[in-house]
């Protein structure tokens, strides 16, 4: 799986799923963005979206647990949901067949583009006539991307920013997403060995410290300037995805 050995990658995924949880825990976002750039700068990407797969899925069932009115929630974003599921239940199969240097150049070029717009202040609004139309056009895109390399959240963040949330029902219905998107990416991860059971014991640990990093993060989020934190965040992931990006273009070239 990687030239790690197990001890090593055992201590890899705790502090990565401790800082992602952690991020998380905060913004209410952020996991598998998180949990991809770091391990990207120990395993290849396949590897990294096989490891991101329990994580992912045991926080965001945590995550929506706890949210308000589970009902009104499914009802009001099922179209979004509902399109993401089949989008992403296409494109999971075919991670594999993208190869290691498509996903980092996809991964890195949707990151890099996601901390641009944020960084200009891109936060168009959406009307609620129109609303239907952004959810089948948002879930369908989220789950291409989705499927391909686990960052489903950006298109999600993209359009829960647009609706203008408060930031508990930002929260509670960014859970609801992603945990939704886990089931179909599973499906796809596991039938084509994206994700194998020697990775369990990984993702195990990585969802142990994800837990305790999202309920610390949790804790903090009205102590801590959020706008320096996003700042931080973006120019991490800006790193990330520039490096990412360079690795991929490098190896396309020799």
């Amino acid at each position: 799986m990687s030239n790690f050995q197990t001890f090593e990658l055992i201590m890899i995924m705790a502090f990565t799923y401790f800082v992602a949880g952690s991020v998380k825990g905060v913004i209410g976002i952020g996991l598998p963005t998180t949990g991809m750039a770091i391990l990207s700068f120990f395993v290849s990407p396949l590897v990294a979206l096989g490891l991101n797969l329990m994580p992912m899925f045991i926080t965001n069932i945590w995550q929506f647990f706890k949210a308000d009115n589970h009902l009104k929630i499914l009802k009001q974003y099922k179209f979004f949901a509902l399109f993401m599921i089949i989008f992403i239940l296409f494109t999971s199969f075919y991670a594999v067949n993208l190869g290691n240097n498509l996903i980092r150049l996809l991964f890195g070029s949707i990151v890099v583009f996601f901390v641009i717009t944020n960084l200009i202040g891109f936060n168009p609004k959406i009307k609620s006539k129109k609303d239907i139309l952004m959810q089948i056009s948002f879930g369908s895109f989220s789950g291409l991307l989705g499927g391909a390399t686990s960052l489903w959240a950006m298109p999600i963040t993209f359009y829960l920013l647009m609706k203008n949330l408060s930031p508990k029902k930002f929260v509670d219905v960014s859970g609801f997403f992603i945990l939704v998107g886990c089931f179909p990416v599973s499906i796809g991860y596991i039938s084509t060995e994206v994700f194998s059971i020697e990775m369990v014991s990984f993702g195990l640990v990585g969802s142990v410290f994800g837990l305790i990093g999202f309920q610390l993060g949790e804790k903090v989020r009205d102590k801590i300037n959020p706008v320096i934190f996003k700042k931080i965040v973006l120019v991490f992931f800006s790193l990330a995805g520039v490096k990412m990006i360079i690795q991929s273009s490098y190896n396309f070239l020799i």
